[in-house]
């Protein structure tokens, strides 16, 4: 069971998301709720003349503390009527850095996809991307306009048979023994894909029934594929070994963990 789940928290476009969904899973384990809020640096400075940056003014960051203040109290009064255990930290510094540091003794850590533009080329990689590459426990990436995470719905596993596809099934063993049922696919015409027959043997030792899947790889990418057969399948998540490839490789020409990171429209749980 997922009892130890890290939550980043930051007033953006997909908190409430994230928030939802670490409240189902909390409920759902019986865990506890860890609510990272982080203070970046670039919190304190803005851009300045051509002389360089300036440190905000006072009141201006006091206004900002204020904002991170409110969110904490409406955060908190939520989790008090949703019912679940939490506990709230707070440190300055970047988020990526610090969601590593706690992330030692976590379960998951429950993360944000990027806003729509934000692909990471020409420009530090997204904060799922960085997080998922960096830290030894699964991410749940969420969707921004995701309602709930249903820890109990169907289950995709991406399978390759790379060590990094089986790194993140053994990571996510927990929420995949919550599945009603984990369905395989495999993406044929790929140079890296290997039958499951182990990977069945393997999940079928943890319970939930499981189905292989071999689905064609047609002129639409391997992302794509995979997006196309969770919708067929009414999957809740997609569990995928994140960075195949050289990360390098991957967040400068493409690849298919940057791709769905940025374009899946269902959760994705990723471990390296």
């Amino acid at each position: 069971m997922m009892k130890s789940v890290l939550l980043h928290i930051y007033r953006d476009a997909g908190q409430d998301a994230r928030l939802a969904a670490a409240i189902d899973i909390v409920r759902n384990s019986g865990g506890r709720l860890i609510c990272l809020q982080s203070t970046p640096w670039s919190s304190y400075v803005y851009a300045g003349d051509l002389l360089g940056v300036a440190y905000l003014p006072p009141e201006a960051f006091q206004s900002f503390r204020e904002a991170q203040e409110e969110d904490r109290n409406l955060i908190e009064g939520r989790l008090q009527r949703e019912g679940v255990e939490w506990e709230w930290r707070h440190e300055e510094g970047s988020a990526a850095q610090l969601i590593a540091e706690h992330a030692n003794l976590a379960d998951l850590v429950i993360l944000s996809q990027p806003k729509p533009g934000e692909s990471g080329l020409g420009r530090r990689a997204p904060l799922a991307a960085d997080v998922a590459v960096h830290i030894q426990t699964p991410s749940l990436v969420v969707p921004s306009d995701n309602k709930r995470f249903a820890s109990e719905g169907a289950a995709i596993v991406a399978w390759n048979g790379s060590p990094e596809a089986g790194h993140a099934v053994r990571l996510a063993l927990p929420l995949l023994r919550m599945a009603s049922e984990i369905h395989i696919i495999g993406v044929t015409g790929e140079k890296e894909t290997s039958a499951p027959d182990e990977l069945v043997q393997y999940l079928r030792l943890h319970g939930p029934e499981t189905k292989t899947h071999a689905v064609p790889h047609d002129e639409t990418s391997v992302a794509d594929t995979l997006v196309k057969a969770a919708s067929k399948l009414d999957a809740a998540y997609i569990v995928l070994g994140a960075y195949g490839h050289s990360r390098f490789r991957e967040t400068v020409f493409g690849g298919v963990t940057q791709e769905i990171i940025l374009h899946s429209p269902i959760p994705l749980v990723l471990a390296h």
